[in-house]
C-alpha cells in the first residue's frame, strides 16, 4: 500500500430556535466559546472524509476539511497545530466496558422523554475540529478549522442544515501566505442548505430502533455490513450529530456499544466543553492508520457527549506529531424548537 493510499483509507470512516430562551442562547455560545478558548497549537494534528479525484490530484474532504495530493518538491514545514490530546482519569468503576455501558444504558432508559411543543422538530448543536492540509509532493501546508453545526429535522425527513466554519489557524505566517495562494479561504464562512421531505439524511430514515440489534441493522442498511466493530462506533458518533434520541433510542445505543469487540474503557474525562463524562474506545487500524476511537458519556444521563479520534502509532503523509487529534466533535445541543429559515 503506498502512502496515499494509506491516506484514503484513513480517511474513510466518519463523514460524520427561533423560540429560544435567552439562557439557552448565552449558554451556547458560552460552550462554543470554551471549546475555541481552551485549543492550544500542539504539535500534532488532523483529518477524515470523501474521497474526490481532481485533474493531476487526489482531494480528500474532511467532512469539512481534507488533504490534497499534488506534485511539487519543497522543504517539509513545521508540524500540524492541533487540539490538545484530552487528560483521562482513573474509570468510574472497576467494571469492564461491556458491563459499564450497560449500566448507563440503564440510566438513560430511565431520563424522562424531552417535551415537545407544537410546531417544534428536532434541533441539534455541535462544535466540531477538523485539519484541512494540502500535501504537495514533500510539503504539507495545514489549516485548522473549528466548526458550529446546526440542524433542523421534520418528522418526514425535510429540515435545515446550517454549517459556520470559523476563520482557520496556522501553524505559520508561511502556511497562512501558502493557503491563500492555493485559494483557501482564511475569514469565515456559512452555508445553509434546505432539504425536502425524505431527503434530510438519506442514510437513516424514520423512527431510530429502541433494540441495539435493531439498531445494528438499521445503521448498516442499504449499504454492506462494517468490515471492523469500529465503524459501528463511528456510526453510533455520527448518529448522535444528525438526531435528536429519547431515551430508549440512547439506551439502545449504548447496549450496542457495550457488545461490541475491542471496547475498553478508557477514564473521566472533562469533554471540550467543560462537562464530565466517561469515555471508551476502541483501538484499531481498519482505516489504515493505528488510531483510538473514543465516545464520551454523560454518566448522568447516559447522552452522548462528544467522539473523538487521534492517531496513535504513526502519521502517514500527515505533517503531525503521534499521538494527533484526527476530528473530534462535541455535541451541545439537543431539543425540540421552532426551525429557523
Amino acid at each position: 500500500m503506498n502512502a496515499a493510499e494509506e491516506v484514503r483509507q484513513l480517511l474513510g470512516g466518519l463523514d460524520p430556535a427561533q423560540d429560544s430562551r435567552p439562557e439557552d442562547e448565552e449558554r451556547r455560545a458560552r460552550d462554543l466559546a470554551y471549546i475555541l478558548a481552551s485549543e492550544r497549537p500542539a504539535r500534532r494534528a488532523a483529518p477524515r472524509r470523501r474521497l474526490v479525484l481532481a485533474a493531476g490530484a487526489a482531494v480528500l474532504a474532511v467532512a469539512a476539511g481534507g488533504v490534497a495530493l499534488e506534485t511539487a518538491r519543497e522543504p517539509q514545514p513545521a508540524y500540524a497545530a492541533t487540539p490538545a490530546i484530552l487528560t483521562y482519569g482513573p474509570p468510574a468503576s472497576a467494571e469492564p466496558a461491556s458491563v459499564r455501558l450497560r449500566r448507563l444504558a440503564e440510566v438513560a432508559a430511565g431520563q424522562p422523554a424531552p417535551q415537545r411543543s407544537a410546531g417544534t422538530v428536532e434541533h441539534l448543536e455541535s462544535a466540531n475540529w477538523f485539519l484541512n492540509s494540502s500535501i504537495t509532493g514533500e510539503r504539507t501546508t495545514s489549516a485548522v478549522v473549528p466548526e458550529q453545526w446546526r440542524s433542523w429535522r421534520t418528522d418526514d425527513d425535510a429540515g435545515r442544515k446550517v454549517r459556520k466554519a470559523l476563520p482557520p489557524t496556522f501553524r505559520s505566517d508561511v502556511d497562512r501566505r501558502e493557503w491563500k495562494k492555493r485559494g483557501g479561504r482564511i475569514d469565515s464562512s456559512e452555508e445553509a442548505r434546505d432539504y425536502a421531505a425524505g431527503e434530510f439524511y438519506s442514510r437513516w430514515r424514520g423512527a431510530v430502533p429502541t433494540d441495539a440489534t435493531a439498531l445494528r441493522g438499521w445503521l448498516t442498511a442499504g449499504a454492506s455490513a462494517p468490515e471492523a466493530p469500529v465503524q459501528y462506533l463511528e456510526g453510533v458518533a455520527e448518529l448522535a450529530g444528525v438526531r435528536l434520541l429519547n431515551p430508549a433510542q440512547r439506551a439502545a445505543a449504548l447496549r450496542l456499544l457495550a457488545d461490541l469487540p475491542g471496547i475498553a474503557v478508557t477514564g473521566t474525562v472533562t469533554d471540550r466543553a467543560g462537562r464530565p463524562g466517561e469515555a471508551f474506545s476502541i483501538t484499531s487500524d481498519a482505516h489504515g492508520l493505528p488510531a483510538q476511537y473514543t465516545v464520551i458519556v454523560d454518566p448522568g444521563s447516559g447522552v452522548l457527549l462528544g467522539y473523538e479520534a487521534v492517531l496513535t502509532e504513526r502519521a502517514g503523509m500527515l505533517n503531525v506529531t503521534i499521538p494527533a487529534v484526527i476530528t473530534y466533535r462535541s455535541y451541545l445541543v439537543a431539543e425540540y424548537a421552532v426551525m429557523r429559515r
